[in-house]
């Protein structure tokens, strides 16, 4: 193994690379105190005319969701909700159902439209790429659903990559059953473009990440060629889909995988995963070839790595899915500033087993993380989605309470993942039993 940075630290989780069930290393923990599992009082909010749980032919997902009755009130984006310091509120009392069939969901915030939000969803011998776009309390509004070519034959742990580039336009990245990578643009009230091909060996374990970078179309994702280390690769093209940049981002004698961005105009980070200490890095895509630098060293990061960077003045965060206590999972949190480099925080305390997911989005003041927390501790118990603030406060990162979002009727909710409109409002995306659904929250961006 090769090691490029000492284990530093005794810290409030263990963090580990491998199986999630091996032995974690002797550490000493601390445990945290006690999270209420308290969701603030929402403001009332207009009910929506279609019932969210009711049946849906498989075959027309939208079925009685994308149709408003004339009285129906939708909320603008950036209604009032009072949310609670360093919390969230939630706008609506019951969480919106977006898709009749589970499946990983991304979103972003796009203009006018609100929120678009895109998944995979299997159909019989089929797989779907969706694509829909919501207002807080309006119905879904059809922008794609097409098979793909070569449907997964496997449980995904990934969405599709989804990033906006401006008002009008986003950007959709998916893998398919025989690792293939594309990428397309699409209009909010058009066709997609055509399908461009990344890569054919890519890793469907990691999401692509798309955003703008430099008038841009910049997507990376995860390439997994036989019995070679994962590398990220990295492609930039212009609005008409021709090629403009095409890079391996992997350091000599490193691996790399699961690229995500920094919001606004941030750099890419990724990870050179290892057992035991594990490297995260950056690319600068302002410069081409993109300049990559390590971020700062991680310790126990679970396998497959899910991160979520974000960027509060000079302080840069990274979420990530870990292995602590006993070998249970957790979403450990850490920062740095200059040549700062704390140990890691807990965002979700190792207290099951299994897979979790970390998904973040920012203000200028505030980090807002999406996490998967087990409700047991089984590996296959159900999970619930916490959010939680983060911000800089002196020398430390503070965080905030949970907030604790849960699938209908009380039901299990996973694969959070969060978005922040320009005006203060917040998207959740989650899976639930039965189908993707939303939630829309108000945070609080005051002062510290």
């Amino acid at each position: 193994m090769r090691t490029r940075a000492s284990l530093f630290f005794c810290v409030l989780i263990a963090i580990g690379c491998g199986d999630d069930d091996a032995p974690a290393e002797s550490v000493q923990t601390v445990t945290p105190p006690a999270e209420p599992n308290v969701t603030p009082t929402p403001t009332p909010t207009p009910t929506p005319t279609v019932d969210p749980n009711a049946p849906v032919d498989p075959d027309d997902p939208l079925a009685g969701l994308d149709e408003l009755d004339d009285d129906v009130e939708v909320a603008p984006v950036g209604a009032a909700v009072q949310p609670p310091a360093h919390g969230c509120a939630l706008y609506e009392a019951a969480p919106q159902r977006l898709w009749a069939t589970p499946g990983p969901t991304a979103v972003v915030s796009v203009g006018d439209d609100g929120f678009v939000f895109a998944g995979y969803a299997r159909r019989d011998d089929q797989e779907d790429l969706w694509v829909v776009a919501v207002r807080p309390m309006g119905l879904p509004r059809p922008l794609l659903r097409e098979p793909l070519e070569v449907p997964a034959r496997f449980d995904r742990k990934a969405p599709p990559g989804l990033g906006a580039f401006d008002s009008g336009h986003v950007g959709v990245a998916i893998t398919d059953g025989a690792a293939n990578a594309r990428f397309a643009s699409l209009p909010l009230g058009g066709a997609r473009s055509e399908w461009i091909l990344l890569g054919t060996s890519a890793d469907q374990r990691f999401a692509p990440a798309v955003g703008l970078r430099g008038g841009r179309h910049a997507v990376a994702w995860t390439e997994a060629e036989a019995d070679q280390p994962m590398r990220v690769r990295y492609a930039a093209f212009d609005p008409t889909g021709r090629e403009l940049a095409r890079h391996d981002l992997t350091q000599a004698g490193m691996g790399a995988c699961a690229p995500t961005f920094v919001d606004g105009d941030g750099p890419l980070v990724f990870l050179d995963p290892h057992a035991g200490t594990s490297a995260l890095l950056r690319a600068n895509l302002a410069v081409d070839p993109p300049e990559v630098s390590v971020l700062r060293p991680v310790s126990h990061v679970y396998d497959p790595a899910k991160l979520a960077a974000a960027r509060l003045g000079a302080r840069e965060l990274v979420g990530y899915t870990a292995v602590g206590t006993a070998a249970a999972t957790a979403v450990g949190l850490v920062w740095n500033e200059g040549d700062r480099q704390p140990p890691p925080d807990a965002l979700v305390p190792s207290s099951g087993y299994g897979p979790l997911h970390v998904s973040v989005a920012q203000s200028t003041s505030r980090a807002v993380f999406a996490a998967d927390r087990p409700r047991a501790r089984e590996r296959d118990a159900a999970r619930e989605v916490v959010v939680r603030l983060a911000w800089v406060e002196g020398e430390t990162t503070r965080l905030g309470e949970p907030t604790v979002v849960h699938g209908p009727n009380d039901g299990p909710a996973s694969f959070g993942a969060i978005a922040r409109h320009d005006d203060g409002t917040y998207a959740l995306a989650f899976v639930g039993e039965d189908g993707v659904y939303a939630r829309f929250l108000r945070c609080d961006e005051g002062g510290g």
